[in-house]
């Protein structure tokens, strides 16, 4: 009979947002799921969109283990944080597989914890996730899962094309729960040592049920929309980046990433995967030379190191500009405009985003 840890993470490899396989994979799985919990993994569904749930009578009628063996791990990996849990439609308590970027590897890393075993998390998450490894889970399909949204909150930036379902504050208006938790990639790196990014930590923010799940299990702490709007004004002046789910609305959460350790950011900046191979970029960068002064400021600010001084005067790599605007944020003189470089603004909804994921991938309900 072959390995149950293989077979999870064949199981896990054709979820919408799948594992991609490897050894370093089983490697982190055998950390995860014993090897009870992993056979009841086994049985829950994997063709459910991310943060969609079933019932344990589901779970349990697709597993060969006794009922009470299936509710004791379900019970047992709900308690460490290794699956999604939710209410389903008829009102039950729901479990659902975590998905790459909706709670994998996340959940190990957003209560901020740094003891032991968040130390050993992070060792298998970083051996798991190399550049070849993201740029299969992410670069795989068309849409892109996620896009970067332009700042706006600091400063009046100003934007030709930029519709409001882009910009921060409505999709803030737009949320019903606001939950606070730590940076997953800066937090690992943090507990790994690595320490030449000095970028705030804890500014990730959830909304509605992604929300009430993380506060919920004690992984953030609820925040008001006025709170929300804070954070992401001081995180623009940082120099960090939006990233948000690539829907019209329906947004689940905004990550806000540095240059530095950031999977996605950070794999641009080192010029690893192409941004237009990971993320989905709406916006570009335009410059007045005329207004431009060469301070240097958005050269220094810039995440993805896409700007550089010639001439006393600042040009931009348009290959690589990801179009965020925080170069705006620091411009003293504002030279600096984000113009639409894609008409189309992605799927309506969070659930039409997965919906055209799943199809691009081939995958069957």
């Amino acid at each position: 009979m072959e390995d149950v840890y293989i077979r999870l993470a064949r199981h896990l490899e054709d979820l919408i947002m799948g594992y991609s396989y490897n050894d370093a994979l089983l490697d982190l799985l055998k950390e995860m799921f014993d090897p009870v919990e992993a056979q009841v993994a086994l049985a829950i569904p994997n063709h459910l969109a991310p943060l969609e749930v079933v019932d344990m009578e589901t779970i349990s009628s697709r597993s060969d283990l006794p009922e009470e063996k299936v509710a004791e791990a379900l019970a047992a990996l709900s308690g460490r944080n290794m699956i999604y849990t939710g209410t389903t439609r008829s009102g039950a308590k729901g479990y659902s597989l975590f998905q790459v970027g909706y709670g994998m590897p996340q959940t190990f890393f957003w209560g901020g914890e740094r003891d032991d075993r968040a130390k050993k998390m992070a060792r298998r998450v970083l051996n798991y996730f190399s550049v070849p490894t993201t740029g299969k889970i992410y670069g795989g399909v068309p849409t892109k899962t996620y896009k970067y949204t332009p700042a706006s909150l600091s400063v009046d930036v100003p934007m030709q094309g930029v519709l409001p379902h882009e910009e921060m504050g409505p999709i803030v208006d737009a949320a019903t729960k606001i939950a606070l938790a730590h940076c997953p990639c800066r937090m690992s790196a943090t507990i790994l040592g690595r320490t030449d990014c000095h970028h705030s930590i804890e500014v990730c923010i959830k909304y509605d049920e992604m929300a009430e799940f993380v506060i919920s299990r004690g992984l953030a702490r609820e925040i008001s929309k006025d709170e929300a709007r804070y954070i992401f004004e001081m995180c623009e002046k940082e120099g960090l980046v939006h990233m948000v789910d690539n829907a019209k609305g329906g947004i689940k959460h905004t990550c806000n990433c540095c240059g530095h350790y950031c999977w996605n950011v950070g794999i641009i900046r080192r010029r690893k995967i192409h941004r237009d191979t990971l993320m989905a970029v709406y916006f570009i960068r335009q410059t007045n030379d005329q207004e431009c002064i060469g301070c240097g400021a958005c050269e220094e600010i810039c995440p993805v190191d896409a700007v550089e001084l010639k001439d006393e005067k600042a040009e931009v790599d348009l290959d690589w500009c990801i179009g965020c605007g925080v170069c705006a944020v620091s411009c003293p003189t504002g030279a600096i405009s984000l113009n639409r470089r894609i008409e189309s603004g992605g799927p309506d909804t969070f659930a039409d985003l997965h919906g055209r994921i799943r199809q691009e991938r081939g995958l069957t309900l």
